[in-house]
C-alpha cells in the first residue's frame, strides 16, 4: 500500500512540514515514534515477540483498518500536487521508512528490497543495513516537534472509540439493507461534553474519519462515549460518479455536470496544473 502510492513523490521537492498536514497525520506519526521507542527498547532487551506482537497490531489495527483505510479518499480524490495528498504521502512515506528500519534485523531481505523502492533522499544510506533505528525527528521530520502530544492523543481515543461506535450502527444499517456502502450514508452523532467538545473541533473531517458522506452534529445530554446517540440515514443528493459520496451540490458547477462540488474543484486544480 505505502509503495504503491508514493509512486509520484519526490521526497526532495514533496514533503509537506509536520505542522501543515492534517490532524490524523500528525497523530499517526506520533503513534509511529511510540511503535519506534518500544521496538528499539525490546531489541535491547532481546524480547523479539513482543516486537512480532506490537508491529502486527501497529499494521493490522492502526494502518491497515483505520488509518489506510481513511487516508484512500485523500489520496485517490485530491489533486496529484494538493497539500492534502502531498501530506498524505509524506506521512506514509515516513512510516514506510520507520517500518523499514525497524525490521531490517529481523526480515533481512524483504527490507533490503523495500528500501530500494522507497523514494530516496540523496543523503540516504544505500542500504537499510547501513542505516541506524528512526529517531523521532526522523518520523516527524524536526527535532523541535513534541514527539508527544497529550491533548491530540485524548482527543484522537475518544474520536477512535465513537468512530467504533460509527462503525457498528454502520454494520447494523447495511444489514436492515438502508445503504450499501458506508458512503452510502448519513451519519447524526448526538453528544455531551467533553465527547462533544472534541467532535465539535473536528467537525469538518468526521464524514472522512467516518467515512461516509455527511455527518451532523449536535449537543446532548449524558456522560463521556456512554452518552454518545449515532443515527444513521440515507445520505441526500446524488452521488459523485467521481468520489462516489453524495452530495446535494452534485452538477452545481455546469462544467463538471456529474460531480459533486469537491471534485468540481480538484477537476478545476488538476486542469490548471496540466492545461
Amino acid at each position: 500500500y505505502v509503495l504503491s502510492n508514493l509512486y509520484d513523490f519526490d521526497p526532495q521537492k514533496d514533503v509537506v512540514a509536520f505542522e501543515r498536514m492534517d490532524a490524523i497525520d500528525q497523530y499517526m506519526l506520533r503513534q509511529t515514534c511510540a511503535l519506534a521507542e518500544d521496538v528499539v527498547r525490546w531489541y535491547g532487551e532481546f524480547t523479539f515477540h513482543k516486537i512480532y506482537h506490537r508491529v502486527i497490531t501497529f499494521c493490522v489495527a492502526e494502518l491497515s483498518k483505520f488509518y489506510f483505510d481513511v487516508l484512500k479518499d485523500r489520496l485517490y480524490i485530491y489533486a496529484p500536487d494538493s497539500r492534502e495528498r502531498r501530506a498524505a504521502q509524506t506521512a506514509i512515506w515516513r512510516i514506510g521508512e520507520a517500518l523499514v528500519r525497524l525490521l531490517a534485523p529481523i526480515m533481512s531481505f524483504t527490507c533490503e528490497e523495500v528500501w530500494l523502492y522507497l523514494p530516496k533522499l540523496d543523503s540516504r544510506a544505500a542500504s537499510v543495513h547501513l542505516e541506524q533505528f528512526p529517531t523521532a525527528k526522523d518520523i516527524l521530520g524536526d527535532a523541535r516537534i513534541p514527539e508527544r502530544d497529550t491533548k491530540q492523543q485524548a482527543d484522537w481515543e475518544t474520536l477512535l472509540a465513537i468512530r467504533e461506535q460509527v462503525n457498528k450502527a454502520l454494520d447494523t444499517a447495511r444489514n436492515e439493507k438502508l445503504i450499501g456502502k458506508s458512503v452510502d450514508a448519513q451519519v447524526h452523532v448526538t453528544a455531551a461534553d467533553p465527547p462533544y467538545s472534541v467532535l465539535k473541533r473536528y467537525e469538518d473531517q468526521l464524514r472522512y474519519l467516518f467515512i461516509v458522506s455527511a455527518v451532523t452534529l449536535a449537543q446532548g445530554s449524558g456522560n463521556g462515549t456512554s452518552g454518545v446517540k449515532i443515527e444513521v440515514s440515507k445520505a441526500p443528493g446524488k452521488k459523485c460518479e467521481r468520489c462516489w459520496n453524495y452530495s446535494t451540490r452534485v452538477g452545481e458547477n455546469p462544467a463538471y455536470p456529474t460531480v459533486c462540488e469537491r471534485c468540481s474543484a480538484v477537476l478545476k486544480e488538476i486542469e490548471a496544473e496540466d492545461p
